[in-house]
C-alpha cells in the first residue's frame, strides 16, 4: 500500500475521535462517495476548530480558492488527506503568535531574532498584517505569468504561488522571507509538462546571471518540466526574483519544503529522466539539494515539524498541539 492508501484507511477509524457525527458520513469526492472523506456540507471540519472561521475568512478576503473546495471552492475540501488544510492546521496558528512563530520556526532557523508582519497581504480581522500569509504570489508578477495566462493573477490557482509564506529579521539584522511547499499524500508519474510556452515563461528568471541555478544550463532546464521539480523551480525562481527585487526589503529570500518522511512515494521516485540519469540512486529531494545551495532551500519532515510543535509549542497552545498529535501524528507508524 503507498502511504495514501493507509493515511485513507487511518483516517476511516480517526473520523469518530475528531469529526461531529454528521461529518462522519462518507462524503462525494470527484463525483464518488468516500470513507475517507467528510460529509460534503462539512467540509469546514477539515480544519482544527480553533482556527476554521479565521482561516476560511482569510481565504475569502484574498479571493483565494480552496483546492477541490466545497461551495464554489469557498470552503476547503472535504477530503482528508488534503495537502492544502494540513498546511493550514499545522501553520494557520503562527499567522497571529509571535512566540509560536518564534518556538517553531526558530529551530529550522536559529538566525531567527525577531518575526515580521507580512505587510504586503491584507490586514487580518483585527487590524494587524498577519505572521505568516498563504498562497503567495508575490507582489508583482516578477515570473511574467500573466503574459501565459492572459489575465490577472489570482493567489492559489493558475500562478506560482507560495503554500505559506513568512518573514523575519536575522540575528545579523538582514531580513529573510522563506517561500514554503507543502506536501503530505501527493506522488507524481513521470508526465512531461514542458511545453514551449511554459518554457518560454520561466526563460529569463532561469538564465538570470547569479540566479540560484548558476549559468542555467539548457538541459537542466529542459528536465525541470516534470512534477514536483517543475512546481520546486517555480517556486525557487519565484524566491530569487523576490530577493532581487527586494519585495518588503528582503536581503534573502529562500524556499523551505516539508513533506512526510513517511511519503516514500513522492521522496522516492524521481519523475524526469534526465535527472535519473544524471543523479542515480538519489530521491526528488536529494536531487533538489545538489541543483540548489543550502543557504537557499531546506527540507524538513512532518514528522520533526510536528515534534518540535508537540516539545516547544505545548505552553503556547496545547489543544492545537494535541489536536495535531492525533490527527497526523500516526502516520510515523508507516515507517515501521
Amino acid at each position: 500500500m503507498t502511504f495514501r492508501d493507509i493515511e485513507k484507511k487511518r483516517y476511516e477509524k480517526l473520523k469518530p475521535i475528531l469529526f461531529s457525527p454528521a461529518a462522519q458520513a462518507h462524503g462525494s469526492y470527484r463525483g464518488i462517495r468516500r470513507s475517507f472523506c467528510l460529509a460534503d456540507d462539512h467540509s469546514a471540519e477539515n480544519l482544527y476548530e480553533r482556527i476554521r472561521e479565521d482561516a476560511i475568512q482569510y481565504f475569502q478576503d484574498r479571493g483565494i480558492t480552496w483546492h477541490d473546495g466545497l461551495d464554489n471552492r469557498r470552503l476547503p475540501s472535504n477530503h482528508l488527506c488534503c495537502s492544502q488544510s494540513c498546511c493550514i492546521n499545522f501553520l494557520y496558528p503562527m499567522a497571529t503568535n509571535e512566540k509560536l512563530v518564534s518556538v517553531v520556526l526558530g529551530k529550522t532557523y536559529p538566525d531567527l531574532a525577531e518575526p515580521l508582519r507580512f505587510d504586503k497581504d491584507q490586514p487580518l480581522q483585527n487590524g494587524l498584517y498577519p505572521l505568516m500569509a498563504f498562497e503567495w504570489i508575490g507582489v508583482d508578477d516578477y515570473l511574467g505569468e500573466t503574459r501565459r495566462k492572459g489575465r490577472e493573477r489570482t493567489r492559489g490557482a493558475n500562478f506560482t504561488s507560495a503554500d505559506f509564506a513568512f518573514r523575519f529579521k536575522r540575528k545579523d539584522g538582514r531580513i529573510q522571507i522563506v517561500l514554503g511547499e507543502w506536501k503530505y499524500t501527493e506522488e507524481y508519474r513521470p508526465f512531461d509538462k514542458g511545453i514551449e510556452v511554459r518554457k518560454q515563461n520561466y526563460f529569463e528568471a532561469f538564465h538570470r546571471n547569479g540566479g540560484v541555478f548558476g549559468r542555467g544550463d539548457e538541459n537542466l532546464y529542459n528536465a525541470l518540466f516534470f512534477d514536483p521539480f517543475y512546481q520546486l523551480m517555480r517556486l525557487q525562481l519565484l524566491a530569487q526574483e523576490m530577493e532581487y527585487h527586494k519585495e518588503m526589503g528582503a536581503d534573502i529570500v529562500t524556499v523551505l519544503h516539508v513533506c512526510p518522511q513517511a511519503n516514500t512515494e513522492f521522496r522516492d521516485r524521481v519523475t524526469s529522466p534526465y535527472l535519473t540519469r544524471i543523479f542515480p540512486n538519489k530521491g526528488t529531494l536529494e536531487i533538489w539539494k545538489k541543483l540548489v545551495s543550502q543557504d537557499k532551500f531546506i527540507s524538513i519532515s512532518m514528522e520533526d515539524l510536528l515534534d518540535t510543535i508537540t516539545h516547544q509549542a505545548q505552553g503556547v497552545d496545547r489543544d492545537w498541539a494535541d489536536y495535531l498529535q492525533v490527527r497526523y501524528g500516526s502516520s510515523r507508524l508507516t515507517l515501521a
